[in-house]
């Protein structure tokens, strides 16, 4: 691989997680989408309409010809990750793929086989790694705000209106796992993330929706690596969406809220009602605090959510030829722990 100095982006897939996307590969100076490709003609007239690309298609048969196409950016259903990803590196172009890799650990594992042999360059959307209070988390872990982490939970709750579980033919639905097969990856990684390695100790599902579709809609899932423990609740009967995690540390804990961007760094407490009156009104500050550093960064035009991050890293790891933010092996070991969890539903 060489670095370079302009990336001309063909778009594969023109669904909903395309938006991000395109919005994304908008506001990157030196990338442009030159292509976009999908099986529905509707959905590739839309995007291409919308987005002022002139060049349109419905096979990547016609994409693969292309000769100024530096990246495929691979946006469909997951059981299409594999075949498309390996065809794009075959025939020389870099491929970025929304998250999960694939739906089996065995697809994975060909794409990173695949990668090895073309010597391509190629990533994967991991993208609530780069959400505004995860980036800021991380700083505080190396900084050693809160110690070494030894625990960690996150929450994942969203209404029965989530615009893929109401919908009974949604493609996510045929999943081994189904609904969690698509969104469980995200706990997945932020808990390889903050405690290392994990593996699965238990899984926990029940049925509380109306949605005969969905086997299951609540999940709770426990995970160890080494002593460490770390657990995840997902449901799909919330009363609003939500997005929490706790990082316990030995010295103190770090709170976070995906939804609202904001981190509260909570340190070791005495039982002293002074000590928890002063702690309660240091929680307070920091959210204020958060949430006003968070609408300036709005205003000023310089807000970057996860997706938008996640692919300015890669693009950026395209024009100085360094490993992408998110490798596909990494996203290989994140499948392995994913099919772990949908195995034992």
């Amino acid at each position: 691989m060489i670095a370079l100095e302009n990336i001309n982006v063909a778009l594969v897939g023109c669904g909903y997680v395309s938006n991000s996307h395109l919005a994304a590969w908008s506001r990157i100076p030196y990338a442009k989408i030159v292509a976009v490709c999908d099986n529905n003609i509707k959905a590739v007239d839309r995007v291409a309409r919308e987005w002022k690309i002139e060049r349109r298609f419905t096979s990547v048969s016609e994409i693969s010809s292309l000769k100024d196409i530096t990246l495929w950016d691979i946006c469909t259903p997951i059981n299409t990750h594999k075949d498309l990803a390996i065809r794009a590196m075959k025939d020389g172009f870099n491929v970025l793929i929304e998250k999960p890799l694939t739906i089996s650990s065995q697809d994975a594992k060909e794409i990173v086989d695949c990668q090895r042999t073309t010597n391509t360059k190629a990533g994967v959307i991991h993208n609530w790694l780069f959400e505004p209070p995860v980036l800021k988390a991380k700083d505080y872990l190396r900084r050693g705000r809160i110690g070494e982490v030894i625990s960690a939970q996150i929450d994942v709750l969203h209404t029965k209106d989530d615009p893929m579980a109401a919908n009974k033919d949604h493609w996510s639905h045929q999943l081994p796992g189904g609904r969690f097969s698509e969104m469980l990856i995200h706990p997945i990684y932020l808990m390889r993330e903050f405690i290392g390695d994990i593996e699965v100790e238990s899984v926990a599902v029940s049925k509380l929706g109306e949605y005969e579709w969905m086997k299951h809609d609540e999940l709770f899932a426990t995970f160890k690596a080494q002593e460490k423990l770390a657990g995840t609740h997902v449901s799909f009967n919330a009363p609003r969406n939500s997005i929490n995690i706790s990082l316990f540390g030995r010295s103190g804990i770090l709170k976070l809220d995906i939804i609202t961007a904001t981190l509260n760094v909570l340190p070791q407490l005495g039982l002293g009602r002074v000590g928890k009156g002063a702690d309660s009104a240091r929680q307070a500050f920091q959210l204020l605090s958060s949430t006003t550093k968070n609408v300036l960064t709005v205003l000023s035009g310089k807000w970057f959510d996860g997706h938008e991050m996640c692919i300015r890293k890669f693009a950026e790891s395209l024009v100085e030829d360094k490993e992408p933010p998110v490798t596909v092996k990494e996203g290989y070991e994140v499948v392995k722990v994913l099919e772990s969890v949908y195995g034992r539903l």
